[in-house]
């Protein structure tokens, strides 16, 4: 027995009860939940594309190509210390460039210009810490993945030679067993 919501009231959906579903209702059914998982999927997979397509298409290049690195390090596993001093490091790139578009005065120009050397260096240190981090994070999470099958390997191995040695120890247990009872008439 179906609990289906049949036809709309005037105080909202009733229920009815049925003792089975039609084909058309059960390709109804379907194709909205085929609908629903699609747009399930595509939302998970193009969100993040989208997140960060948006937040780099409003500044600059280098802060765009930084953020890129640091984003690419800390999905190959960089650990949060290592995220946090590249972010710092992006702080301060974006506190001088404030600076730098604070200075509009033609007698500013050479601090101006100063600033966004600094800015440039700045990004430029980033984008060369984050690369070594994104490999040395992925070689840890190789050598991380590789120590795990070692380490799955040789417990298979130690529980195998245990179940042998105990199986061992049974049998000579039982043998020994047999040959000390003693059969007696009755």
């Amino acid at each position: 027995m179906f609990q289906l919501v049949c036809a709309s009231s005037r105080y909202g959906y009733m229920l009815c009860n049925c003792d089975y579903l039609n084909e058309s209702q059960l390709l109804h059914i379907r194709t909205r939940l085929a609908i629903a998982a699609a747009i399930a999927i595509l939302a998970v997979t193009l969100l993040p594309i989208l997140a960060i397509s948006q937040s780099t298409g409003t500044i600059e290049p280098g802060f765009a190509g930084a953020l890129v690195a640091v984003r690419q390090a800390e999905t190959a596993g960089a650990t949060p210390n290592e995220i946090t001093a590249l972010v710092t490091l992006l702080n301060k790139a974006l506190e001088l460039n404030g600076e730098a578009l604070k200075l509009t005065t033609p007698s500013d120009a050479n601090r101006r210009t100063e600033l966004v050397s600094q800015v440039d260096q700045s990004l430029i240190t980033v984008q060369s810490q984050a690369h070594d981090l994104t490999t040395l994070a992925s070689q840890r999470s190789s050598t991380n993945k590789a120590l795990t099958y070692v380490s799955g390997i040789l417990a298979a191995f130690v529980g195998m030679i245990l179940f042998a040695f105990v199986v061992s120890f049974y049998r000579s247990y039982r043998i020994k067993r047999t040959f000390q009872m003693r059969i007696t008439r009755k």
